[in-house]
């Protein structure tokens, strides 16, 4: 019997989900919750096999939890991430965070109970380009990523860095801007190079000003 619970603030959308799955012979839905701590507390409790998770929460939203989960020490659940969010990235980012599988809140039934089985089967989750792929045939229209996802990957700091050396600021300049030495500056400079795989300054530049991050 594959234990199920569903994480979703519409309580009608999960009460929904519950019916769909306690019709099924081999399922059982171990409880409901209404955000993400309630369902951190909902998995500790009753140890699904597989979550149901919305990623638009009030409290705790979907990525927040599954980086929680991740940290629980023991069995974890296979996460679904359910979404009405139309756009590329937000999958992306659940699949990123652990999701094993997403779905759309509008998903056939006989689809819902199809990925709830792969997932528990421990099938491989769809790569990104897959997702990509999945989405548009739903007929998710495609969107861009944001403009300044690349910066993701740094810090606060790091951040205030890139888009000073954008600007064409030297690193004293920098160090003046901000109020740090010259060499915290050079080693945070280095940093951002290495996180985002660019070789110079110049390419810092380019990047910022291709994806308008800085103004000419």
């Amino acid at each position: 019997m594959i234990r199920v619970a569903v994480v979703d603030d519409q309580r009608l959308f999960a009460s929904g989900m519950q019916m769909l799955v306690d019709a099924q012979d081999d399922m059982t839905c171990v409880g409901t919750a209404a955000d993400g701590l309630e369902a951190l507390d909902l998995c500790a409790a009753e140890h699904p096999d597989v979550l149901l998770l919305d990623l638009r929460m009030p409290v705790l939203n979907g990525i927040e939890t599954l980086g929680r989960l991740a940290a629980v020490d023991g069995d974890r659940p296979r996460v679904v991430a359910l979404t009405t969010i139309r756009r590329d990235d937000a999958v992306l980012a659940a699949l990123r965070a652990g999701a094993a599988a997403f779905l759309t809140k509008d998903a056939l039934p006989d689809v819902v109970t199809a990925t709830i089985r792969d997932v528990h089967e421990g099938r491989p989750a769809p790569t990104e380009a897959e997702a990509l792929e999945l989405l548009r045939a739903q007929g998710t229209p495609a969107e861009t990523s944001r403009r300044d996802e690349i910066l993701d990957a740094l810090t606060a700091r790091e951040r205030e860095v890139f888009l000073l050396v954008a600007k064409g600021l030297s690193n004293a300049e920098i160090a003046a801007s901000v109020f740090l030495s010259e060499a915290t500056v050079k080693s945070h400079v280095r940093s951002v190079l290495m996180k985002l795989g660019l070789r110079n300054r110049i390419q810092v530049v380019i990047t910022a000003h291709e994806r308008g991050l800085v103004r000419a």
